[in-house]
């Protein structure tokens, strides 16, 4: 197999037309967080939940390889591709997460997952970017912008009333803000993003209010937040494995956190790793996560679409925010929501909706070579 320029193989063509820099990024993300999983949180936490430590480890194998052809397969495609088949993707998300109030797995008071047998799949995971290039799509195309605006605001209405009957109210306030960052990209007057948001929030929080016992989760969390003497128990366990763990760690295997709390290997993955490896593998994983993202946007700095822009830069918005979040509960400085660390996380759905993510900004940040 040549790769010369001239070379007309189609996988040298779609391997030299990648982003060198991003792919180089991603994978040092990916085999990172691989590492530490496995070698620190996976196999204590299968003993513990199924007793015997491969399970977890195993399933893992099966969702990385997974999300890696993921990837490969969603990076093949190009921007008329998505743009055309953006709308199948997100009916398809959409009705796959209505199904959750039928036939939902219950836990923890909340519908939230499908049970699809060899994992529970969370649905709204595959909602947001299917979301993302649906709304790209609408705001870049040639309707006015009214249209555009209540196109994207009914099915945004209906995802997010979706996400309260479940009740998932992170997920719904992260819905609202991709959209709001589409309007926002797409030129509208300050004004009216203004009311919008100011609109938002107010339902947002009459809802909150008004149905105070369908997210009674959400006070009593707040509450335990708020209230220095009354810290979480898993907040509290997570902050003693980051000041344990110091700068460099206690070393493989020498860890706590993961015998103390259920969620080590997903919600609070980064204290479980800081306190066997040190804050400064945490603080390398998101200097990878900044660069990777940091040449996206300068990619979005180019002449290129408003598909493409609009798609890239609220792709990265979401996983930027979603790793904010992590490491926020992580340290205690927002309250606990459960949200994945991505490709650092045990989970299927996390992975394969991060997989599905990043070949989509692979995809649409690709040269073009003749």
């Amino acid at each position: 197999m040549s790769f010369s320029r001239d070379s007309s193989n189609f996988i040298v063509k779609w391997i030299r037309s990648l982003d060198k820099t991003i792919v180089i990024l991603l994978v040092l993300w990916i085999t990172l967080g691989a590492i530490f999983s496995i070698n620190s949180i996976l196999g204590f936490a299968s003993l513990k939940l199924y007793g015997d430590s491969k399970i977890l480890i195993n399933k893992y194998y099966i969702f990385i390889s997974l999300g890696l052809l993921i990837i490969c397969l969603s990076s093949i495609f190009n921007e008329n591709f998505y743009k055309e088949f953006s709308k199948y993707f997100f009916f398809i998300s959409l009705i796959l997460l209505f199904l959750t109030l039928i036939i939902g797995v219950e836990a923890k008071g909340s519908k939230r997952w499908l049970n699809l047998f060899l994992f529970n799949l969370q649905p709204v995971e595959l909602l947001k970017p299917s979301l993302i290039i649906f709304f790209a799509s609408i705001f870049s195309g040639d309707k006015n912008f009214i249209t555009k605006f209540l196109f994207s605001g009914l099915f945004t209405f209906v995802s997010v009333l979706i996400l309260l009957l479940q009740p998932d109210y992170t997920q719904a306030l992260i819905i609202l803000i991709i959209w709001l960052t589409l309007i926002f990209m797409s030129g509208i007057n300050l004004i009216i993003i203004f009311l919008a948001v100011s609109v938002i929030i107010s339902c947002m929080i009459f809802i909150l209010f008004f149905f105070k016992e369908n997210f009674s989760y959400i006070f009593i969390r707040f509450e335990k937040w708020i209230d220095n003497d009354n810290i979480s128990y898993q907040s509290e366990k997570s902050l003693d494995a980051i000041q344990f763990g110091g700068f460099f760690g206690k070393g493989i295997g020498e860890g706590i956190l993961k015998e103390k709390i259920p969620e080590a290997h997903t919600d609070y993955i980064l204290a479980a790793i800081s306190e066997e490896y040190g804050i400064i593998s945490i603080i390398l994983i998101l200097l990878i996560i900044f660069f990777l993202f940091m040449r996206v946007f300068a990619i979005c700095q180019r002449e290129i679409s408003n598909f493409k822009k609009y798609s890239l830069i609220t792709l990265s918005t979401l996983v930027l925010i979603q790793v904010f979040i992590n490491v926020g509960v992580t340290i205690n400085l927002i309250p606990p929501t459960g949200m994945p660390f991505s490709f650092v996380s045990y989970g299927g759905s996390s992975i394969i909706t991060s997989s599905f993510i990043m070949g989509i900004i692979l995809s649409l940040t690709k040269e073009k070579y003749l």
